[in-house]
């Protein structure tokens, strides 16, 4: 969190650089167009995906919306076994409302858990099924641009109704329409227009697999919407809603529910595609950008009827709002100052990790051991009391384990299982035998609920409320010995040992944990903590080392020919791994709210394998034989192996962070900052990133992605504000980048490199100014 932190993610992604510029006008420059009078409008109804429905389309006047209903439709269609569904010639640039009903025969997919058809019957995930009477979805556009995507979901829906709700007896203009449907996006972290996103069949495999991340985040949070609203344990129209000072505000708990639903929903989603090709990975990328959603640090910012600026002053005010976070974030700015500044002052949360936090976690490890070998069937208690291998004392009443020992103290309940078995093929031990084998075999299945720790080692202190830990392994260890002598003229021995683990699972989940630390400074105590929740899933782990040695030796009367070899190999391989911590890091009077959220998922069961071959030869002569130039000879060769991925077998990854802070600026004024991080890999050639500016009160989003695997990438960004604004770039060609400015999907303003090799900007009204 050092120098140029943005600067770096934004720069360094894209290889560009912004210039300032002023603004002015050429009108022979100009590649303005007139506003189309008739539009087409082109969508997907999903919740799950809707057949033979009815959509009717017409203007969103005050008639219409109060009854959530087209009385006088503009046009009419039905969708189609995809739900896709489009109608031609609407009116352009009008507030559209956008109704889908019963029609003949509509069916809709099940895509959350516990669907039931119109007589209540349960309907399992990724079937068919009648829609009731009333079923009624809704959505409001704006009809910019010649073409105007209108997909129907729960969040449209939510968007639609809001707008109606919110603004009364009054009707929709194209206004209030973006504004409700950024609303939306924004409460659920979305940063693309809702209306443009949630068309993905997440029952369909290949659907997920070819999908875009967020148009599939937005398919499944509707699915959870909809499974949050049938448990009705939140009223999900409550999503949004106006707080104290009278401004729109999220609200938590139907957040939390979304949240806990989405979880739901992936993970049926997951067990119905049974992981095919990049599936589970993407739907754990979904997962992971939902319950990254921090409802404390987000901020609306919109007023759903407040008239906007027109399309060329928001282009406008979105590139200055770009040129503002570079500037920012680069050397001597604002935002780096104070990154700077509160990297400096928060330097000493380091201190967590000192000596007496190992020694802390070393006795709380020795304590869960302790609590193990008690719940050991064959566990000799004496009473109550146990005296463990280790050196705790742990005491029993009825199905609980307690131990009080060495600054720990931790009550358990839970069960724990332990089996070992050995093979050996001699009646010796292996260490004097002159061939040997011996093999043993360890399980270990362990399901431990920690109810109460807490935990102190001179100024590190540890609490944390209800936590898990869960393991079932087996683990396989393999030693030979082998030595002969076939004649007088040979000797050879060999020897190896090999270790193999099988973790079927590994999990640790330590919920509302704090972890504490006092340092001092000229005898003045400062407290360093972490709080939050620590988690580890591990599925399917298993790893294999492997060490042999062999040598041998032919004497022939003057002297012995020799050559030995070592071989170290090691291989692991995962099946999935999840590892996350969310919480807030703070010290002295400085706090960091803070995410790392890692996903892995081996669908395709690469394993890496690194195996390590040192060969040496030579010859040595006994001092009375006759000498030649061979004698004291060696050479040395060490060959190394290692495992690559293939398009077949690679490593799918989602690695997620963010951090939110307030910093203070260059005039010492709080402004609250956010940044986050969103790296993908679903596809064996394709790595896509995600980052996010937060500052002054504005969202600045950036995508981008790159193809390791390919000689050639054409270097293409995407910025967004998250609130209908979009600029792309792309790169044309050497010294030459092109893109295009997008307000609401209307085209806005072209981007191009000038003779002095400026990125030049032309808007549709004739202005022109640099970036």
């Amino acid at each position: 969190m050092k120098k140029s932190v943005l600067a770096t993610l934004i720069i360094s992604s894209l290889g560009l650089t912004a210039c300032g510029g002023g603004s002015g006008s050429h009108n022979d420059s100009t590649d303005s167009n007139p506003s189309p009078t008739k539009i087409t409008t082109a969508g997907v109804v999903n919740k799950g995906i809707v057949k033979s429905g009815q959509v009717a389309v017409c203007e969103a006047t005050v008639a219409n919306t109060s009854q959530q209903h087209c009385v006088s439709p503009l046009l009419t269609t039905t969708t189609n076994d995809k739900g896709q569904f489009s109608l031609k010639g609407l009116p352009a640039n009008k507030a559209l409302l956008v109704v889908v009903t019963k029609g003949n025969g509509t069916q809709m997919k099940c895509d959350y858990v516990g669907c039931q058809d119109a007589n209540g019957n349960p309907i399992e995930f990724g079937e068919w099924m009648t829609v009731p009477d009333d079923f009624k979805l809704l959505a409001v556009i704006a009809s910019s641009g010649e073409i105007k995507t209108a997909n129907v979901n729960s969040l449209t829906n939510l968007a639609a109704k809001k707008a109606i709700e919110l603004t009364g007896s009054l009707d929709l203009t194209t206004d209030i329409v973006n504004n409700s449907n950024a609303i939306i996006g924004k409460a659920l972290g979305l940063t693309k227009p809702i209306t443009e996103m949630g068309s993905v069949d997440i029952t369909d495999a290949n659907a997920i697999t070819g999908s875009d991340n967020e148009d599939l985040r937005a398919a499944i949070l509707s699915a959870s919407i909809e499974q949050s609203r049938k448990n009705g344990s939140v009223n999900i129209d409550d999503l949004i809603d106006y707080d104290a000072n009278g401004k729109l505000a999220v609200n938590k708990n139907v957040v939390s529910q979304i949240q806990a639903d989405t979880t739901q929903v992936v993970s049926q989603a997951k067990a119905h595609s049974k992981n095919q090709g990049n599936t589970g990975s993407k739907l754990d990328n979904a997962d992971q950008d939902v319950s990254a959603i921090d409802p404390d640090n987000i901020e609306i910012g919109i007023d759903i009827d407040k008239p906007v600026a027109n399309a060329v002053v928001q282009a406008k005010d979105f590139i200055k709002q770009i040129r503002t976070v570079y500037t920012a974030a680069s050397d001597g700015g604002d935002l780096n100052t104070g990154l700077t500044n509160f990297a400096d002052e928060l330097g000493d949360i380091s201190s967590i990790a000192q000596e007496d936090t190992e020694m802390l976690l070393e006795n709380v490890n020795g304590a869960i051991i302790a609590i193990s070998e008690a719940m050991k069937p064959d566990a000799n208690f004496e009473g109550s009391m146990l005296l463990t291998k280790n050196d705790y004392y742990v005491y029993k009443d009825g199905e609980q384990y307690t131990v009080n020992q060495n600054g720990v103290s931790l009550v358990a309940t839970g069960s724990y299982d332990h089996s070992t078995r050995t093979v050996t093929e001699t009646d010796q031990n292996c260490s004097y035998s002159d061939y040997c084998t011996k093999t043993s075999t360890e399980e270990v299945h362990t399901n431990i609920t920690l109810n109460e720790l807490a935990a102190y080692y001179n100024d590190a202190l540890l609490h944390a409320s209800e936590s898990h830990v869960v393991l079932s392994a087996k683990i396989t260890k393999e030693e030979k010995r082998n030595y002969s002598n076939p004649s007088t003229e040979i000797h050879e021995s060999e020897w190896s040992t090999s270790k193999a683990s099988q973790v079927n699972t590994l999990k640790l989940q330590l919920s509302e944990a704090t972890l504490a630390y006092f340092s001092y400074q000229e005898n003045t105590p400062f407290q360093n903590t972490f709080t939050g929740n620590i988690t580890l899933i591990a599925d399917g782990l298993s790893s294999a080392d492997f060490n042999g040695y062999e040598y041998s030796g032919y004497w022939d009367g003057t002297g012995t020919d020799w050559s030995n070899e070592s071989k170290d190999s090691s291989i692991i391989e995962a099946k999935s791994l999840t590892f996350k911590i969310d919480g807030v890091i703070a010290s002295d009077d400085q706090a960091v709210s803070a995410l790392m959220d890692i996903r892995l998922n081996n669908i395709g069961g690469y394993v890496h394998l690194k195996d390590i071959t040192h060969i040496t030869s030579g010859r040595y002569c006994d001092w009375w034989s006759d000498w030649d130039n061979r004698c004291y000879t060696r050479s040395e060769e060490i060959i190394t192996e290692e495992s690559f991925e293939t398009k077949d077998s690679f490593i799918r990854a989602n690695v997620k962070m963010a951090l939110g802070a307030n910093i203070l600026n260059a005039n010492n004024t709080p402004v609250a900052t956010g940044l986050s991080l969103d790296i993908s890999r679903n596809d064996y050639n394709l790595i896509e990133v995600d980052a996010g500016v937060t500052y002054n009160g504005k969202d600045t989003y950036l995508s981008t992605s790159y193809k390791p695997y390919s000689d050639t990438n054409t270097p293409y960004v995407s910025l967004r504000d998250g609130k209908g604004l979009v600029a792309t770039l792309t790169e044309k060609g050497e010294d030459d980048i092109g893109g295009t400015i997008y307000v609401n999907g209307q085209s806005t303003g072209t981007i191009g490199m000038t003779n002095n090799n400026l990125l030049l900007i032309r808007y549709t009204d004739g202005s022109f100014e640099s970036m």
